[in-house]
């Protein structure tokens, strides 16, 4: 297959470049200002020698030459020869390539070019099987028919291994706005501010409910509660922000450990700051002309403010730390989107650290999801490396 390839390539104008990164051939075509760039990556003879800097160092390498060549417009492309479609589909992530199988069928991934130097449709008369022969004999094959059910749409490809690439695929964040919604406007449709109420009783957390009377799964549950509208839409529309951004350069498992672990890790802070830290010294609450001691142990506190917070110090690792993430996960860059995360992400932090008069705001939750989210982010990063250092 590879020789048939090779072969190929010459018959239609390109050549071979020496001295290129060892193992892979690759060829290059100039044609009127214009150099086209072909990697040839036979992965069934490799014993697992491509990896992905080898890969982008061969891209890298290609382009050089062709730019010291004087070619103004550039593009390469990588020939993955393996039956392993869906890894090596991941593995060129980000750049331009075809899968071709040892059948000899093309693959052409969505977003990926339908042609290349105007060669895809000889290539594919070069490597394609021939069709099969029809038989004259009217006898019937005993051969069963055996149908395929089309695979189910509405799920992209990779969906916990990629980064998402538009709003419809950011489907967690979505999907929380619309948890928390809902979890709002059902019991003030029922029953109204008396809904609320039932439901702040029952999910909202609290030292003496959650962990005196044992209701721990109210650590949980109070990430999905909110008191009013104002406190739902806020902390919906930064939701949407960071969470928009950041499902795009995560993987959705990653995404997922983040905003519920670190969620998890808000409520624990927070209670043990009312619990432990402030135990004795009550909290002072004025209502009207009159002033109240509030035990802290008994101050119940929901919102999803402390998961929002875990995404923010993910947002800020993979921002600033975890740029080595492009690795795995590529992702779209739109300057407009970094900056209002970036702002975004530095405010809420702001108001968590600096601003001392914050009303029923619950700052513990606040440091304790930023935390949370840029620890679980840190633990994803060593595990992705130890990954790689095992494939390598």
């Amino acid at each position: 297959m590879t020789e048939d390839i090779l072969e190929f390539l010459v018959k239609m104008g390109f050549s071979a470049l020496p001295n290129g990164p060892e193992g892979f051939p690759i060829y290059v075509k100039k044609d009127h200002g214009q150099g086209f760039g072909i990697i040839v990556a036979d992965c069934e003879e490799t014993d697992g020698r491509l990896t992905k800097e080898l890969h982008r160092t061969m891209i890298a390498w290609t382009q050089e030459r062709l730019t010291a060549d004087g070619c103004a417009v550039i593009s390469v492309i990588t020939f993955f020869i393996t039956s392993e479609l869906a890894k090596y589909a991941l593995f060129g992530e980000g750049t331009k390539f075809w899968i071709i199988t040892p059948a000899g069928r093309i693959i052409v991934r969505s977003g990926q070019p339908e042609d290349f130097a105007d060669i895809r449709a000889e290539l594919n008369k070069k490597i394609s099987p021939p069709a099969p022969v029809q038989s004259s004999s009217s006898v019937e094959l005993s051969t069963p028919v055996v149908h395929i059910n089309k695979a189910r749409g509405y799920m992209p490809d990779g969906f916990f291994e990629e980064s998402a690439y538009s709003l419809k695929s950011c489907f967690f964040t979505l999907a929380l706005v619309l948890l928390n919604v809902i979890f709002y406007f059902c019991p003030q449709a029922t029953s109204g501010s008396d809904g609320i109420e039932r439901q702040w009783n029952l999910f909202a957390s609290s030292w003496n409910s959650t962990i005196r009377g044992g209701k721990v799964w109210q650590m949980f549950t109070s990430m999905f509660i909110h008191i009013n509208f104002l406190h739902l839409f806020s902390n919906m529309l930064v939701l949407l922000i960071i969470g928009y951004w950041l499902e795009r350069r995560i993987s959705r498992r990653a995404y997922l450990a983040v905003y519920f672990g670190g969620g998890l890790v808000a409520s624990i802070v927070s209670l043990l700051y009312r619990g432990v830290v402030m135990a004795d010294s009550p909290k002072i609450v004025q209502i009207g002309w009159f002033s109240y001691e509030i035990d802290q142990r008994t101050i119940v506190a929901g919102g999803a403010s402390g998961a929002i917070m875990a995404l923010a110090g993910a947002a800020f690792f993979r921002m600033f730390i975890g740029r080595s993430f492009d690795g795995y996960w590529l992702a779209e860059r739109k300057p407009y989107l970094d900056v209002l995360v970036f702002i975004c992400v530095i405010v809420n932090i702001y108001i968590a650290l600096f601003v001392e008069e914050q009303g029923n705001t619950d700052i513990s939750a606040h440091l304790g999801g930023l935390f949370g989210g840029f620890l679980i982010m840190s633990l994803v990063m060593v595990i992705l490396y130890r990954r790689e250092q095992q494939n390598a």
